[in-house]
Formats: C-alpha cells, structure tokens, sequence
C-alpha cells in the first residue's frame, strides 16, 4: 500500500493536523472522550491513527483496542502498551466486541460500503461515535483541495470524496433506516460529532 506523506511519521501527521485544525487538533478528542458514559469500560476505535484517544482512555480506566492499517502508528501504539492491531477494514469481517466504537476523521475512506461497516460495528458494539470532518480544506479552492486530498491519502486510489454536513446527515438517514439506528448530533464545527444507538 502507498501510505501518504503525513502517515509516515507520527510528528508529521500532528503536525499536519493542528495546521489543518487551526491548533484545535485536541479538541475533537477531547469532545469525544466526554460522550463516553461511565459504563462503557471497553473502546474500539477504527482507524485509529494517532494514540491521543487511547491516551484519553487510559487516564480513565477504560481498555481501549486500537485497529489501524498503517503499520508505523500500529508499531508505535505497541511500543506505548497499547492493544493495537493491523487490520484492513474494508476486508474485515470480525470486530473485536466492545462497549462503544469510535471512529475520529476516517468514515469517508468507506463512503461506498457504509451499510455493510455499520453492520458490522452494531454487531459488535454497544453503541458508536462518531467525529468526522465536515468543513475542511477539501472544500476549499481547487489549490487547497488538491494538496489535503493528496496529503491526507491513505491507499493509492484517488480519494476525492469528503463529507459535508448535508451529505453526512443524508447518509446517516438512509442507513439509520437500513441498519437500524437513531443519531444525535452533539457538535458541527469543522466535525460533526455523532453518536449512534442502535435500534433492537
């Protein structure tokens, strides 16, 4: 796999993301880690990336299992002490069991095949958060758009959907009625914080 410039190296991608973030790169985590409810003891996060979630975890108590396709950020998670492991998500399919998932900036990689990720995660999970970027650089002039699409590439296809906010409701409709879930947005800045609960 052709892993893109800001993967390759940890400093590089935080340094990429607090640009892209204006230096509120945190800020989604920490809002993420404030939707977690007492109960939910055991995280999943896809597509993990960095290890600033699970860091957020640990401070809590809580067991977090991280799954992530780049083998440099799975290689550093392991040398931290944290359960991270390689995994393609498009082709996986078993998930560890968890109390809630999380997933922070990668749902558009899977904009094709969101039915069959979110069977998979409501099989597994109790319930799933969600934070993706809705208002980025991607959206911006086509100079702008070409470098963040090209830098924040993960495999070697192109890759040039995003999400916006009414894009990301829309979908989150048609597979709530498809899947079985209701949705609450909790926050729309540059990401639109979700959490899904799963119908029975």
């Amino acid at each position: 796999m052709l892993t893109r410039v800001i993967y390759r190296r940890i400093w590089v991608y935080r340094l990429a993301m607090a640009v892209l973030y204006r230096g509120a790169y945190r800020a989604r985590f920490d809002r993420m880690s404030a939707l977690l409810t007492v109960n939910e003891r055991s995280v999943l996060e896809l597509c993990f990336g960095d290890t600033v979630f699970a860091e957020h975890c640990r401070r809590q108590g809580r067991t977090w299992t991280g799954l992530d396709v780049n083998e440099r950020f799975i290689a550093r998670a392991m040398e931290q002490g944290f359960d991270a492991h390689l995994l393609d998500l498009r082709h996986a399919v078993d998930l560890p069991v968890s109390d809630v998932c999380v997933m922070i900036g990668s749902l558009y990689h899977f904009h094709e095949n969101l039915p069959e990720l979110f069977e998979r995660i409501k099989a597994v999970s109790g319930r799933f958060l969600i934070s993706e970027p809705v208002r980025n650089w991607t959206h911006g002039n086509a100079l702008l758009r070409g470098l963040a699409r090209w830098g924040t590439r993960v495999g070697a296809d192109a890759e040039t959907f995003r999400f916006d906010e009414a894009s990301l409701r829309a979908s989150l409709e048609t597979l709530g009625r498809r899947v079985g879930f209701k949705y609450r947005v909790h926050h729309v800045a540059r990401d639109m914080i979700v959490e899904v609960l799963w119908s029975s």
